[in-house]
């Protein structure tokens, strides 16, 4: 029978850490690779460390999911403490996530089958890791006080249930699809001769981390935009709440995103000299240098099928390739029922090579 083993981050315990957060990285790589096919798909081991430190944003915890018996100190939250030689002995791995800025009725979880009993593609899932790990779930929802759960499971393309889910009470609430395209496609999508001059600027860092200089009310016009996304951005049934931006948020995320690694061009559109429309795209130091991925792109409703998302992408891509000249490949994420990120990412030749379903339970 599978039980729970919590890893716990200690001062000086340097071997231990890299080799439980290199484990599972392992296995969460394997995985998506399994899927996508691709070897540039994947989780770094550094990534993961980061996940786990403390953050004003997220509280972050690893278990592994064990058939180990040896004796093991308790943590706080009343499971056995994993050390480096249980990880023989994993058959699964469970990332818990829980937001503190918002939502924070909820718990959410990444639930990722260790290589060593991973089925090879086709092969049928085991289930009892997944019992193991919906049952540690519930039990932490408890704990916590968090009513609400949620399961992002990255899967082929397409719909897809994994073992016991339904059973334990989930539904599947949302669905996005992962693609990938190659950079030099950008030249399908319409240039800035296309717009009013000044219509586009791409600058560095999420935001304002630029030494250029802004222009009166922009960070508050900025601000406005990021809560707008949050609020109006597709997320089939999730109910989640609202983030309220201002600069301090903006510069928080910026040094969050700078502790992992990564490296971000932001696009924005102007409509009359106001921020109306932005495009992210971020290369993490850990990652192949020949892939960025693409992030939020977002345009104020108002100002919509103007063809604003489209340009701002060919100048945020075109300026990307300037500044990381070994760029060849955009991974991006978008709702799978979202006719008009479809329509854009076939002008560009994406290709779909992995979906993501979030399952959820009150």
């Amino acid at each position: 029978m599978l039980h729970p083993q919590l890893f716990v981050l200690h001062p000086g315990t340097v071997e231990l850490t890299e080799a439980v957060t290199g484990a599972y990285a392992f296995s969460a790589t394997l995985a998506i690779q399994d899927i996508t096919g691709l070897a540039t798909s994947g989780v770094s081991a550094s990534h993961v460390r980061t996940r786990l430190a403390p953050s004003a944003e997220s509280a972050a915890y690893l278990f592994a999911l064990t058939d180990a018996r040896a004796p093991r100190p308790v943590t706080e939250l009343g499971y056995p403490e994993l050390f480096a030689e249980d990880l023989d002995q994993v058959a699964a791995w469970v990332f818990v996530s829980l937001p503190l800025l918002e939502d924070r009725g909820v718990i959410e979880a990444n639930i990722t089958l260790d290589a060593a009993i991973a089925p090879l593609p086709g092969e049928p899932i085991p289930p009892a890791p997944w019992e193991a790990a919906l049952t540690l779930l519930d039990a932490l929802s408890s704990h916590f006080t968090r009513p609400t759960r949620h399961i992002w499971i990255p899967h082929a393309p397409g719909e897809h249930t994994p073992p016991a889910l339904q059973d334990f009470g989930y539904t599947a609430a949302f669905r996005e699809d992962q693609a990938t395209f190659p950079i030099a496609r950008r030249s399908v999508l319409p240039d800035s001769t296309c717009y009013p001059d000044g219509t586009f600027e791409v600058v560095e860092g999420p935001g304002f981390n630029s030494t250029r200089p802004g222009i009166p009310g922009e960070v508050e016009q900025f601000a406005h935009l990021l809560t707008s996304a949050s609020q109006g951005y597709p997320r089939g049934e999730l109910e989640l709440d609202t983030i309220e931006w201002d600069l301090a948020r903006i510069v928080e995320a910026g040094q969050r995103l700078g502790n992992r690694g990564g490296h971000q061009l932001t696009g924005l559109a102007y409509v009359d000299k106001k921020i109306v429309g932005l495009c992210e795209l971020v290369r993490y130091s850990a990652d192949d240098k020949t892939v960025c991925e693409l992030g939020l792109i977002y345009v104020l409703p108002e100002h919509r099928e103007k063809g604003l998302a489209a340009g701002m992408m060919r100048a945020t891509l075109t300026r990307a390739h300037q500044v990381w000249e070994d760029l060849e490949t955009v991974y991006c994420s978008y709702p799978a029922d979202s006719a008009a990120a479809g329509a854009l990412l076939a002008a560009l030749g994406a290709e779909c090579v992995s979906s993501t379903t979030a399952w959820h339970k009150r």
